[in-house]
């Protein structure tokens, strides 16, 4: 407990004070003449006997005076509280972790164009346009005469004039001359008619011959993207005694129609609208190879869809019979078709004569119809075949449809 100064000042004061008054005392006792040592000892006395006085019972002063010299209680030390500078402490934690920066490598497209043909216009290139006369499958009986006729336009960039001509290539050449000049000049971009006088070859069967023409420089050129296509006589030669009327030979005769529209003669297997095509040689269902031509038909693309041939009028003779064999042609195993043999005199309704379903099955049908009933009348007749549902695969055969009598 700490004291007050001024109290502890105050104390040193009155001792010092009643210090000198008992040094006063002192000396008067010993200066003081006729003392005796009775005298002072009984000032001694009276002396000591004031201090145990004061002892005993503390006066306020001897208590104040104890106070002052009573060495006071030392506060202990109170070392300074020293706060420490609170640095930020990091949690310690596991090493940072560099991760790879996201290397995005997009493949670098790779265009590659087409390289660029440079192609340059010949003098001499021809474009086909259509045949005139004699269309590929033309039938002819032997040894008659005949002129084929092309169509054809100048896309070279060369005049034809008089000194170019028509020259025979590769094939049956039909009896026709080895060259012939053409009549007039030809513009580039003009359209011309080409013709060649030739005869069908006395023996029966088929034939074809290659033509092309030529500059007056001697460079053979034909149709074609390189110019390089020949312009084709083909022709079917038949006897025209043989069968009282063949349909096979002059199948080209009559006007082919399928849902579709008209149709060309001889068609094209990939026409979706339906085809017709003559071959020599058919290879039909159970995989067995004709030696006798057949009309290949397929109808249109359609479901029930079909494809008829309505030939010239034809004058029925007595006991006459149409006499053929159909079936489906090989690797048609979806094939499901409907055959009519239809007829119509004059502006007549056609009517169905005949009629047949058949299907892939390794089997096929001899047809023969008794023609009697229209003897002496000259009737159009149909050929057709139905599709059945589906015309997938519907690759109907006609083995050498013909009437005999």
């Amino acid at each position: 407990m700490q004291k007050n100064p001024l109290l502890r000042i105050w104390i040193i004061i009155v001792l010092a004070i009643g210090f000198l008054a008992s040094s006063c005392s002192i000396t008067e006792f010993q200066t003081a003449p006729g003392s005796s040592k009775a005298v002072l000892r009984t000032a001694a006395e009276e002396t000591i006997s004031v201090e145990l006085t004061l002892s005993a019972g503390m006066t306020a002063v001897a208590q104040l005076t104890k106070l002052a010299q009573t060495t006071p209680t030392e506060l202990p030390t109170i070392s300074p509280i020293v706060i420490p500078t609170m640095q930020p402490q990091l949690t310690a934690s596991a090493p940072p972790v560099s991760l790879p920066s996201p290397t995005l490598e997009l493949p670098t497209p790779t265009i590659e164009l087409p390289t660029p043909t440079i192609r340059t216009t010949p003098c001499g290139w021809a474009q086909f346009i259509e045949d005139v006369t004699a269309p590929v499958g033309t039938n002819f009986t032997p040894e008659s005469e005949f002129t084929k006729t092309w169509r054809i336009r100048n896309i070279g960039l060369c005049t034809w004039t008089e000194e170019f001509d028509l020259v025979f290539i590769d094939g049956n050449q039909m009896n026709g001359l080895d060259s012939i000049p053409l009549m007039g000049d030809v513009l580039p971009g003009e359209t011309v008619d080409i013709s060649v006088d030739l005869t069908a070859p006395e023996n029966l069967g088929r034939y074809r011959g290659e033509w092309k023409l030529r500059t007056d420089t001697g460079v053979h050129f034909g149709t074609g993207q390189d110019a390089d296509d020949t312009l084709p006589v083909e022709i079917r030669v038949y006897d025209p005694d043989k069968y009282a009327f063949d349909f096979g030979a002059r199948y080209c005769e009559a006007e082919w129609r399928s849902d579709a529209g008209r149709l060309p003669c001889p068609g094209e297997p990939d026409n979706q609208g339906g085809f017709v095509i003559l071959i020599d040689k058919p290879v039909i269902e159970i995989e067995r190879i004709e030696n006798e031509a057949a009309l290949w038909m397929h109808p249109a693309m359609e479901v029930n869809g079909f494809i008829s041939g309505n030939y010239p009028d034809f004058e029925v003779p007595p006991d006459a019979r149409f006499r053929t064999v159909v079936g489906c042609m090989s690797d048609s195993p979806r094939c499901d078709v409907i055959f009519q043999l239809n007829y119509q005199i004059g502006d007549g309704d056609e009517r169905t004569l005949w009629e047949l379903s058949e299907v892939y099955d390794d089997v096929f049908t001899n047809v023969a119809v008794n023609l009697s009933p229209l003897a002496g009348q000259k009737v159009h007749f149909i050929l057709t075949v139905l599709a059945d549902g589906s015309p997938n695969d519907d690759n109907a055969f006609w083995l050498v449809p013909r009437i005999v009598d």
